[in-house]
């Protein structure tokens, strides 16, 4: 786990861009990494209050790519689980 979370540039920075194709390009655990040190740094409440905005910033952002990806992963294991006839069951993954 990395100790300090990357800087979010303010919004509406030329960055911004940079910033959602950098998390589009993460894998999903080194978001889920990211997403612990700053919940971390949020906790002990050592930062400025200017870089816990910006890190909740990048937080949210993190999260909402987990989100996407484990919507995309479960509707992919939908269709995985097929029956012999080739239709899609869906199942509660606490089924099994």
């Amino acid at each position: 786990m990395s100790k300090n979370p990357k800087p979010v540039p303010a919004p509406g920075n030329a960055n911004e861009s940079a910033l959602d194709k950098e998390i589009a390009a993460m894998s999903m655990e080194a978001c889920f990494e990211e997403l612990e040190t700053i919940v971390t740094a949020l906790e002990n409440q050592t930062t400025s209050l200017e870089d816990s905005i910006n890190l909740f910033e990048r937080g949210m952002k993190l999260s909402r790519r987990c989100n996407t990806e484990l919507t995309r992963m479960e509707r992919r294991i939908q269709i995985i689980v097929e029956t012999s006839k080739q239709e899609v069951q869906y199942r509660d993954f606490e089924e099994d």
